[in-house]
């Protein structure tokens, strides 16, 4: 069982440096908008971590064409907080998706693997695009897609994993000149 966890997460890293890989030359935005997304990001990241805030908890940060996304399980006292780091960057937008603190280990890794071969299989999608978060079996889709169609296949596919209790999605589509519209 050990080395089935350990080949799943070995296969995650990998499935994910290729996706990263790909995902530049894949990416609905032109790379001066990926540049800066990844720049805004990095730079709450680092905040929030400067902050210290409490131990027990963690949050992802996503950027597209400077909208915000944090992920993650947060204590309801430390949101506000959180959300006042992220908008001291003044970006166009901050969304928060915290999830309720899991009550128990659901194999979250093994989950993504599912996750990511799943999205990277299913035909008509680019799964590159398609940043992942698990939680306790809830998902959380985001990125950037081509078309409505796409985001519409991108969430049935991840509905379809099993182990998969609820999907949320923060799919969008390309924004015209890489700027969202004020």
């Amino acid at each position: 069982m050990r080395q089935s966890a350990l080949l799943l997460l070995f296969l995650t890293l990998i499935l994910q440096g290729c996706a990263a890989t790909y995902g530049v030359y894949d990416d609905q935005r032109l790379s001066d908008t990926i540049a800066d997304d990844k720049v805004l990001a990095s730079k709450i990241k680092a905040d929030i971590a400067k902050e210290k805030l409490s131990t027990g908890w963690a949050v992802a940060v996503y950027s597209y064409y400077g909208n915000v996304y944090l992920v993650g399980e947060v204590p309801q006292d430390m949101h506000n907080k959180v959300l006042t780091i992220a908008r001291r960057h003044k970006p166009r937008s901050v969304t928060p998706h915290w999830f309720n603190p899991a009550t128990a280990d659901t194999g979250d890794v093994v989950l993504a693997t599912k996750l990511r071969a799943e999205l990277i299989g299913t035909k008509g999608l680019s799964s590159t695009r398609i940043d992942t978060e698990v939680n306790s079996g809830r998902v959380v889709l985001l990125g950037v897609v081509k078309d409505d169609a796409e985001k519409r296949l991108a969430i049935r596919a991840a509905k379809e994993v099993k182990g998969v209790k609820s999907v949320t999605s923060y799919l969008i589509l390309p924004q015209r000149g890489g700027a969202v519209p004020e």
